[in-house]
């Protein structure tokens, strides 16, 4: 028996009706695995199930190289997860990857933005992975950090540098930028004046792009990152002086945005300084490069087209721009779920059993007045479970990320609906470590499993290991 919830930013919830069903068997192989249950979710739509995303021919990269299992389009997530629980052999949280899901994306990607490169945000999930199967497309990376590119360069030791990583973080250590420029890597961000003398004295040879800062009615969207007009000017005249080598302009518009107008200013800003850095007194440059950035919303198709027009009209295709971006959560963000194991529970003294009905609000709405300690109080179950706040839930937190809840039980055949006043804490020692508290769910036992849905993205990348918990087993699908 399954079913799901959502669970919010802050642990404060507004809680959905559960949609539930039987999954009748499990057989060893996926392609017989009971097909009969659907967990229903909106978040999980798949924009990219259409023709321009078959991924067929790809079978043996996914299954000799990546050794990913492949999976029919008809099968459910929950028999997917019902089945590498049944192969389980510890009682471990995991992970569950579609491989494919990257790579539809990229080819997703081709259709809406075809003028528009790709780089990869490697700091929004940086596993080999992921690197493998995007560069598998001829994808480029953006790197922050000496850390990122050796992963980079670890995952393929032939990658071109020169053409296929950038790093785009404006405020850089000496070292690292050495090491950037020692492993040849060309293109790179600044934002401000004093990163313009680390660039003329450490990689002189740099292709630089200058970090607009971003405006919505005058008013600035970004206070750590970023240059404004006025800045700008004075960051061409002193780079004419440093004979330094800038060749365009990068921005980003912030997280999952959908703003038009949003995109239509920035977009104009950066066609604006791309003028005026052809002026003389502005240091006569001839700027060939736009990056657009990160920040794309999972659903992509009516963002993309805009972005699209808006390009074709600032910047046409003759004047030969070259665009790239620096997309993550796009590439990652519905690829992966967690699967966890209930490795604990504590009961309020009520007679579960009982066959008396209990009145159980399950659309209540938590107030920020209400006491966090007197709703855990008031609950009736308290779970624990193998993840928390210190490992993938940190985005709770940092990111301020809704999660939904499924819940599978190990004994199918047991069917009570009845739902309590619930409580999921993480494994370590620290009171903190509270996913949700307040949540209406049916009655589980140890061993059951909570499993969640589109976490693969700014999750397992900010993740620690407090109390030597840390989530590291890996399972791999593919659909074609």
């Amino acid at each position: 028996m399954e079913g799901n919830q959502q669970i919010t930013s802050k642990r404060q919830l507004k809680l959905i009706q559960a949609v539930k069903a039987n999954d009748d068997s499990v057989e060893n192989s996926l392609a017989t695995t009971s097909r009969n249950l659907q967990i229903i979710n909106h978040q999980d739509k798949d924009e990219s199930n259409n023709d321009y995303t078959y991924v067929g021919h790809l079978e043996d990269f996914f299954e000799n190289e990546m050794g990913a299992y492949h999976v029919g389009n008809e099968v459910s997530n929950a028999s997917i997860v019902r089945h590498f629980c049944s192969q389980m052999k510890t009682d471990d949280a995991f992970y569950i990857v579609d491989l494919s899901y990257f790579v539809k994306r990229y080819l997703q990607w081709l259709h809406y933005l075809p003028r528009v490169k790709p780089y990869y945000a490697v700091k929004c999930n940086p596993n080999k992975f992921i690197i493998k199967t995007l560069a598998h497309q001829d994808i480029g990376f953006d790197c922050a950090s000496a850390e990122e590119l050796d992963l980079v360069l670890a995952t393929c030791p032939s990658i071109n540098c020169e053409k296929k990583i950038i790093y785009s973080h404006p405020c850089k250590p000496i070292s690292h930028i050495k090491y950037f420029r020692q492993h040849h890597v060309q293109m790179t961000v600044i934002d401000n004046e004093d990163e313009l003398f680390k660039i003329k004295e450490h990689w002189s040879d740099a292709k630089v792009l200058l970090r607009l800062k971003i405006t919505k009615n005058g008013n600035s969207m970004s206070t750590k990152f970023g240059a404004n007009q006025y800045q700008i000017i004075k960051l061409l005249k002193l780079a004419k002086q440093l004979n330094i080598n800038l060749v365009g302009c990068s921005f980003h518009v912030g997280s999952q945005c959908s703003d038009r107008n949003l995109y239509e200013q920035t977009l104009q800003f950066a066609r604006k300084i791309f003028d005026l850095a052809t002026t003389e007194e502005c240091g006569g440059f001839k700027f060939t490069i736009l990056n657009i950035g990160g920040g794309f919303p999972v659903q992509f198709s009516e963002v993309a087209e805009m972005i699209q027009d808006m390009i074709d009209k600032l910047f046409p295709e003759e004047e030969g721009i070259q665009l790239m971006s620096e997309p993550g959560r796009y590439f990652t963000s519905e690829s992966t779920m967690l699967i966890c194991n209930i490795i604990a529970r504590r009961t309020h003294n009520k007679d579960y059993s009982s066959e008396e009905e209990e009145e159980v609000e399950c659309h209540t709405r938590i107030t920020k007045e209400e006491d966090e300690k007197d709703l855990i109080r008031k609950a009736d179950i308290l779970y624990y479970i193998n993840d928390g706040i210190y490992g993938t839930f940190n985005a709770i937190i940092f990111d301020q990320k809704l999660f939904y809840v499924n819940y599978m039980r190990k004994d199918m055949k047991k069917e009570e609906e009845q739902e309590y006043k619930s409580v999921i804490f993480g494994p370590t020692c620290d009171g903190i470590d509270c996913i949700s508290n307040s949540i209406s769910l049916p009655l589980l036992n140890i061993g059951d499993y909570l499993w969640f849905s589109n976490v693969g993205s700014y999750t397992n990348s900010c993740a620690t290991s407090f109390n030597g918990f840390k989530t590291k087993k890996y399972f791999f699908i593919w659909r074609s």
